[in-house]
């Protein structure tokens, strides 16, 4: 039996063993037979004397997968073309009282695509994906979730499927379908916009409708309020409240204050005395997009004003989190956004190659826990049709998509597309003999359809055509500038595996960092899950297979191979352990760190006009398969190494140490709004024993929302103080007064495949319960490098990981996710690595 919603792969899955499961080993492969095939969900049911007892009823489908025919008792009753819209089908004449049959008959995504480019007067490219990605063509011409055709982080399976519910809904004269909520904080009014389904039958409608908001004491009544009557069943209503803004407590992003959210009701009863509602939650906050002059700049700042305070945005990018949507639970959003915000992010970026997640959900999770949203519309690395239908066929989908979400706090900005200016301006795709054409169709779809469309129904937020982007520079130069990826200007994705990842000379000073990454394998546990002892090694067929970055396998070597030493022994499967853990520790944590770092000590400063960061996203957060990706987080939530090194070059003031041409230079950052004043205790030790060898205080000032310079010494001078040669040493900064405000910070002055003195540090660890949490009490001999607890088929976080054991004993918090975890158990599935093991 099918199950809905849900799609062909989960239900053919359903029952079977796992390696029947579309994620193991190569059945990308192995199933696309799915995908090509045309499928039918048939379904009989009865209907009961209240609602055939109605003027009308319609068959409402909120998330069709993709192409499909509708047919009740039958009857054509529709044909859905658009993963993204709302269906509604009048079957009034249609519907039978004892006996109904429904099917909804699928055409494959795959040949309907194919299909609709043969239909193109010209190549809309990329014509199809690169090989190492194993997918579909075409994807760029429907309106599907573009990702599922495949792309270099996840299989395409091109799912088909009813995804989203459906039902029946029956009425009289109306009854209320939509609401949403806007503040105008110029007028001091909150403005509210309605959507009614009408009947076609009736004449002049009218109805009353009151609207509470619960905690400012608000109840208002509206009475006769007469609306059009459509052709399509759907009418449009606006209703306003005065509200002053000293009326309501506002919201904030995740470390800058409460994210104070009002729950809303809105009531209607027609003019035949029926009652409908909707009920949504809203928060009140001000959201400005900064793009104005800096003084010794020639550029633009490109920055965040929430609640007239500027805002760092820190965060990542949010892919799908699983190819077939019905598995995605609340649990699951839950799990992901609260990952983010553990590790002190405040923004996610919904990239524009996935879907517009349902509700409840990801925006609704992101409003509570204070994450600020830069929502892409479903557009990504490609060229798109512009001709008559595809552009209607895109207007129905963004104002679908904005009055479904509008209301949300957490939103804080719509942009067209993902890479796509990018890639048109730079010829990715071989567009250049023809770009006049290309940018014609460009500036059709983003600037003269979909911004008009926001700019309309949401005037309340910012709007970018596209990301990165020279944002208002772009739409001077024709809504695609000659250079996307200045430093001046706007945002900037950017990928640089081939240099030393911790070179900071290397990284953009950008105005705002929304793209940037380096990929590491997931844990070993769950490789296990998908696949067999023969895959594991990092250079067999599987592996190779696995990762859809081409050479992205030996990407990870050559960055290792920098700085670490690669493993090789005479077990295979223990290698390819140990080069998992180093993915994840340099290829990822180190490279991720450096980077974010700098981004954050350029907040304040220019660089010949460049710099002023204000944003730095990485890619990406979270993983649609179990594969080597750019994810901090796996598949199932489990964090990587990168994850836990996040929640410390993220936290609300940290300090960062980098070598400047052999001096060792000390930042501050700072998100806090009150200047901190506090003594730093500098160390020197050799990583032979925890007693440092030399030591100083350094008396500090922390600005309010800053990057500065704490203080500079020669690298030099600081190891001779301790006596202590370059390769034997670490320097540390730690924070004298035990509120620990801001993390331990360690520069290390030589690559960690030089330095001597390693040994084994044999720790031992206790687990304990405090608190429904469980306490790990570690002890090591001598300090070990990049400590790595894991807690095999335990679902559940570290409050630490990755990191120096510069003490002799450690205290770790372990925080379950389940309720049911012993401390015999997680003592039974603990283990302990560190990098001395390897070295």
């Amino acid at each position: 039996p099918a199950t809905v919603p849900g799609c062909v792969h989960t239900d053919w899955f359903q029952g079977k063993s796992h390696t029947d499961d579309p994620y193991y080993r190569f059945n990308d492969d192995n199933l696309k037979w799915i995908a090509e095939s045309n499928w039918s969900y048939t379904r009989t049911f009865q209907v009961d004397n209240e609602v055939m007892a109605q003027r009308e009823q319609w068959l409402v489908m909120e998330g069709i997968d993709t192409f499909a025919d509708v047919i009740l008792n039958g009857k054509t009753i529709g044909r859905t073309i658009n993963m993204f819209l709302t269906y509604r089908f009048n079957v009034t004449e249609i519907l039978q009282k004892h006996f109904n049959m429904l099917v909804v008959g699928f055409t494959s995504a795959v040949s309907k695509s194919k299909q609709c480019y043969s239909d193109l007067p010209y190549t809309v490219p990329p014509i199809c994906p690169p090989d190492v990605q194993h997918g579909f063509c075409h994807i760029n011409v429907i309106r599907k979730e573009q990702c599922s055709f495949s792309w270099d982080w996840g299989p395409g399976f091109a799912t088909q499927g009813i995804w989203k519910p459906i039902y029946l809904s029956a009425f009289n004269t109306s009854t209320l379908i939509g609401a949403s909520a806007l503040y105008n904080w110029e007028t001091s009014q909150m403005q509210f916009d309605l959507k009614l389904q009408t009947s076609i039958t009736s004449g002049l409608l009218s109805g009353n409708f009151s609207i509470e908001i619960k905690g400012l004491e608000i109840h208002k009544i509206f009475t006769n309020i007469t609306f059009p009557k459509t052709q399509d069943g759907i009418s449009s209503l606006k209703l306003s409240i005065d509200l002053k803004s000293t009326d309501f407590k506002r919201w904030w992003p995740n470390g800058y204050g409460p994210q104070t959210l009002y729950n809303v009701s809105i009531h209607h009863n027609s003019s035949t005395f029926e009652t409908s509602s909707r009920n949504f939650r809203f928060g009140f906050r001000k959201v400005e997009l900064v793009q104005e002059p800096i003084p010794g700049s020639t550029g633009l700042s490109f920055y965040f004003r929430i609640n007239d305070v500027p805002v760092f945005a820190k965060g990542a990018n949010w892919i799908p989190a699983d190819s077939f949507k019905s598995r995605i639970t609340t649990e699951r959003f839950e799990n992901l956004l609260g990952s983010a915000r553990d590790a002190h992010m405040n923004m996610l970026r919904v990239w524009g190659g996935g879907v517009y997640e349902r509700q409840p959900g990801c925006t609704k999770i992101a409003d509570e826990y204070g994450i600020m949203l830069w929502q892409d519309f479903m557009f990504a690395c490609a060229m798109y049709p512009a001709n008559k239908d595809f552009l209607a066929n895109v207007t129905q989908e963004v104002e679908t998509q904005v009055e479904r979400l509008k209301h949300h706090p957490s939103i804080v900005i719509w942009a067209g597309n993902n890479e796509n200016e990018a890639a048109l301006a730079t010829n990715w795709y071989n567009t250049s003999s023809h770009f006049a054409r290309y940018k014609t169709d460009y500036v059709a779809l983003y600037a003269d359809t979909i911004m008009p469309i926001v700019q309309k129904l949401d005037p309340s937020r910012p709007f970018l055509t596209s990301s990165p982007t020279n944002g208002v520079e772009s739409a001077k130069e024709g809504y695609v500038a000659k250079n996307p990826y200045s430093d001046y200007y706007g945002d900037v994705h950017y990928y640089n595996y081939n240099d030393n990842c911790l070179d900071w000379t290397k990284f953009p000073k950008t105005r705002f960092a929304s793209e940037y990454g380096f990929q590491s394998w997931p844990s070993f546990e769950a490789i296990q899950q998908v696949s067999e002892p023969q895959d594991w090694t990092i250079t067999s067929n599987w592996s190779e297979h696995r990762n859809h970055h081409g050479s992205g396998n030996q990407e990870m070597l050559s960055q290792i191979s920098m700085h670490f030493q690669i493993p090789d022994s005479s077990n295979c499967t223990e290698d390819f352990i140990n080069t998992i853990y180093l993915t994840q520790v340099v290829m990822q944590g180190l490279c991720y760190k450096a980077q974010t770092e700098f981004y954050r000590r350029a907040r304040n400063h220019l660089f010949k006009g460049a710099g002023h960061t204000m944003g730095a996203l990485y890619w990406q957060l979270n993983d649609i398969w179990e594969a080597p990706t750019w994810s901090s987080t796996e598949y199932g939530g489990k964090w990587k190494a990168v994850h836990y090194f996040a929640s410390e070059f993220f936290a609300p003031v940290a300090l960062s140490a980098f070598d400047n041409d052999t001096v060792l230079e000390v930042y501050s950052v700072s998100d806090m709004g009150g200047v901190i004043n506090d003594t730093v205790i500098v160390t020197i030790r050799t990583w032979s024993g925890f007693t440092p060898v030399g030591a100083f205080s350094q008396p500090v000032s922390i600005p309010v929302h800053s990057a500065s310079n704490l203080f500079q010494e020669s690298i030099g001078s600081l190891l001779h103080y301790g006596n202590c040669p370059y390769k034997l040493c670490v320097i540390s900064l730690i924070q004298a007064d035990e509120r620990l405000v801001f993390p331990v910070t360690h520069f290390f002055p030589v690559p960690f495949k030089t330095i001597d003195g390693l040994a084994d540090p044999n720790i031992k660890s206790v687990v304990k319960v405090s608190e429904n949490e469980f306490l790990l009490s570690l002890n090591a001999d001598s300090p070990a490098l990049f400590v790595w607890l894991e807690a095999s088929g335990i679902k559940g976080r570290f409050s630490e990981n990755a990191f120096v054991m510069y003490r002799p004993d450690f205290n770790i918090t372990f925080f379950s996710w389940t309720n049911d975890l012993t401390p015999e158990r997680l003592m039974a599935a603990l283990t302990v690595r560190s990098y001395n093991d390897i070295h």
